[in-house]
């Protein structure tokens, strides 16, 4: 994956992140994932303290039209689960 697509999509990603659980990633001082750990592993989960959950996030499919598929979710707020599907140029939120 080229390094300006892989820095686009992660920088999106961190937009999500941020626009879920901000003031808790501010709070907790917490150094957002890197995205070059997912060219290693399949699968990564990146924990909030205080969220009682996080963001499971992985890569599909592989090659040109790769995007980012991103879960979220709190252990205490029912029906707190979302999907975003990132890629270099927007960011969705699907159903899941």
């Amino acid at each position: 994956m080229p390094e300006a697509v892989l820095a686009a999509i992660q920088e999106r990603f961190h937009e999500v992140i941020l626009g879920r659980a901000g003031s808790l990633v501010r709070e907790q001082a917490l150094r957002l994932p890197e995205l070059e750990v997912l060219l290693e592993s399949e699968q990564v989960w990146f924990p909030v303290p205080g969220m009682y959950g996080g963001f499971s996030f992985r890569f599909e499919p592989a090659g040109a039209d790769t995007r980012l598929v991103s879960d979220s979710w709190s252990r205490v707020v029912g029906g707190s689960e979302q999907r975003h599907v990132v890629t270099a140029t927007r960011t969705e939120q699907v159903e899941r």
